[in-house]
C-alpha cells in the first residue's frame, strides 16, 4: 500500500508538470492540457502500476 502512495505522488507531480508544460503548447488533447485532468489521471495511473509491482 505505501509504494502505491508514493507511485501515485510520483505519477501527480509528473503529471502537474506535464499539464502545465503541454497547455502553455496549446495543444488539442484535454487530457494532457488541463493541468487538474492530468495531475489525477497520473496520479491513478501511478497508484496502479507501482501497487500492481509489490
Amino acid at each position: 500500500m505505501f509504494a502505491g502512495i508514493i507511485g501515485a505522488f510520483v505519477g501527480a507531480v509528473s503529471g502537474f508538470f506535464i499539464g502545465r508544460y503541454f497547455s502553455k503548447l496549446g495543444g488539442m488533447c484535454p487530457l494532457l492540457c488541463n493541468p487538474k485532468i492530468s495531475t489525477i489521471y497520473f496520479a491513478l495511473l501511478g497508484f496502479l502500476l507501482a501497487y500492481n509491482k509489490f
